[in-house]
């Protein structure tokens, strides 16, 4: 079915209505950024309503375009879980103090993944449907167009691409690479950032007042540590970051391959797409390998589901 058809076989007026409604609610949501990428925080363009869009404009765009135009972003925030961590640094035994952070964290990121995992499955049944020519309904265009938005996907025009696309992108980051990479740049939970700001991964932000300034920050530089509410929602932000940022479309073109191939993920392999997660690159990549190794933190990651 060509996308012109597909546009007429929708109820338009009923969409724009909808559209309408949904703008009333706040749809400003913050795009993370990587602590180590010049890419500043993006956030959310006013969303423009299709009044003001050309007349021709609303005839022809691809649904997944006027979806994207009416839609706000759908939030990627949870707050399931108190925004104060546990006294690690009180804990004096290595290895408990380890298993404790892992004990701590493990519930949250398989939260976060669920959350991305259930995204996913609806895309994948989108896929079906579109692969057997099936009309999508509103609910699904709907769909579509917030996580277009939200995973900052490409410019495409074609339905099928799209989807193509946030399947790279709306998926998870395995249990063994979150934890180290939350015990490396967090001192095992002990950080000022970990403890002050409830980040434990680093994320900058580039808005005056947006987070904690660096004590050691370089003259002429102007990036903060992000705050967040809770522990989860800086989780959250984190895997959104993986999930979105160019710094890390390798990291993603690595874990798209493994699908295809039906393996396992790997936390060690996926690594290899953090090099510019830090300005010590490569060094960096080795110490998050060495942490999931001497850790064993591999035994953590589940296997490969949707």
């Amino acid at each position: 079915m060509t996308i012109p058809s597909l546009i007429t076989s929708l109820a338009r007026t009923d969409l724009i209505m909808f559209g309408m409604l949904m703008l009333s609610m706040s749809a400003s949501v913050l795009i993370p950024g990587t602590r180590h990428s010049p890419e500043p925080t993006v956030y959310a363009s006013p969303v423009p309503t299709v009044d003001t869009l050309p007349t021709h404009q609303v005839d022809t765009l691809n649904v997944s375009n006027i979806a994207s135009a009416i839609l706000p972003k759908i939030e990627v925030e949870s707050r399931a879980y108190p925004s104060t961590l546990p006294d690690f640094s009180a804990i004096k035994d290595v290895s408990t103090k380890k298993q404790m952070f892992f004990n701590y964290m493990l519930p949250k990121v398989r939260q976060a993944n669920d959350k991305i995992l259930a995204d996913r499955r609806l895309l994948m049944m989108i896929r079906d449907d579109l692969t057997t020519g099936d009309t999508l309904d509103p609910d699904d265009i709907q769909f579509i167009g917030a996580l277009k938005t939200r995973y900052r996907a490409g410019q495409q025009t074609n339905l099928r691409s799209i989807v193509d696309d946030l399947l790279i992108r709306v998926d998870v980051v395995p249990e063994s690479l979150v934890l180290a990479q939350a015990a490396n740049e967090s001192g095992w939970g002990t950080s000022r950032f970990a403890r002050q700001a409830n980040n434990l991964f680093g994320i900058w932000c580039f808005s005056e007042g947006c987070g904690l300034t660096p004590k050691n920050r370089d003259e002429g530089l102007t990036h903060e540590v992000t705050k967040y509410e809770t522990v989860q929602e800086g989780l959250v932000a984190y895997i959104h970051t993986i999930n979105t940022n160019p710094a890390y479309t390798y990291l993603r073109d690595i874990r798209a391959t493994t699908r295809s191939q039906e393996q396992h993920f790997s936390g060690l392999a996926l690594a290899e797409g953090l090099l510019r997660y830090s300005s010590r690159g490569i060094e960096y990549v080795r110490d998050i390998q060495q942490l999931i190794r001497v850790n064993e933190l591999q035994k953590y990651t589940l296997p490969l589901q949707a």
